[in-house]
């Protein structure tokens, strides 16, 4: 044993080796906070597709969400997409083309897609108003219940992949679906020599569309509700961005900031023709998985 040594032994100083091992662990440790910190402050980047409308909503609640949440955001609006059926923009969400959409809930999107478990609308979307034939009012101001309603036999125009579908058929009502470009279903409720007599759509949505759609007629009395508002749906691609979205949207909906911005979004759901507050509610079972 060496004199240098003693010294060490004696006074409980680290040796050479020990003082260097802490050196490379002390460097480790402050480069792992150096590149968690990078990692931090780089935006997460959101990839939105679908209509205008529903891309815009989607940017205002999904950014808003997270950065209440401390996160920066990116947001690519993919151009070019009104013309897209679901099913499509639903493979490009399988493939991360796009990171997420609020769609209907349903069994098979469960399998297929994250999901984060919140109602993105505050129910504005499963309130369903009808767009009718032009002049066939008169013939559902006499409907008060849902059996008043089915009575009427009246056939419902929908997409394949629309979650309504499965409700509609819960609840005894007959409908017509169509694959493809659903848009096609408007001038099939306009066209006499179609048997389908209406197309539901979202409260949200008729505030929106009644003015592109002169040939059809809004129907003024009559709300379907059932409980099952559209959720969040993300890539499989994306299981981090899937973490922090269901963070953030938990945190939006406790804090009162979904109901918030769908309110002021939406608040033409509150005027003609829509008048969501002054309509008759006909209750349907929701299905839902």
């Amino acid at each position: 044993m060496t004199t240098g040594t003693l010294c060490l032994e004696q006074y409980d100083l680290p040796t050479p080796v020990d003082a260097c091992g802490r050196l490379v662990r002390l460097l480790l440790c402050c480069l792992l906070a150096v590149a968690s910190s990078v990692q931090a402050s780089q935006p997460l980047v959101l990839k939105l597709g679908g209509s205008a409308d529903s891309m815009a909503y989607a940017r205002l609640l999904l950014e808003s969400a997270l950065q209440a949440s401390g996160h920066q955001v990116t947001v690519e609006e993919l151009a070019g997409q009104d013309s897209l059926p679901m099913t499509r923009l639903e493979v490009m969400l399988k493939q991360g083309g796009i990171s997420a959409l609020i769609l209907g809930r349903t069994e098979e999107r469960d399998r297929k897609f994250l999901q984060v478990p919140v109602g993105m609308t505050d129910n504005l979307v499963n309130q369903r108003i009808l767009f009718i034939h032009k002049g066939s009012q008169p013939r559902y101001d006499g409907v008060h219940s849902l059996e008043d309603f089915r009575q009427l036999g009246k056939i419902a125009a929908m997409g394949e992949a629309w979650a309504d579908r499965t409700i509609w058929q819960a609840n005894g009502l007959v409908l017509e679906t169509i694959s493809g470009d659903w848009r096609r279903l408007y001038r099939m409720v306009a066209s006499p020599a179609r048997q389908v007599a209406y197309l539901p759509r979202g409260a949200h949505e008729m505030s929106r569309e009644w003015r592109l759609h002169p040939e059809l007629d809004v129907e003024r009395n009559l709300v379907f509700v059932y409980q099952q508002d559209h959720i969040l749906y993300v890539s499989p691609t994306q299981p981090e961005l899937h973490r922090l979205l269901h963070e953030a949207m938990l945190a939006a909906q406790d804090t009162g900031l979904i109901r918030r911005l769908a309110r002021e979004h939406y608040a033409e759901v509150f005027e003609p023709p829509v008048s969501l507050q002054q309509r008759r509610v006909i209750q349907l079972e929701s299905g839902a998985p």
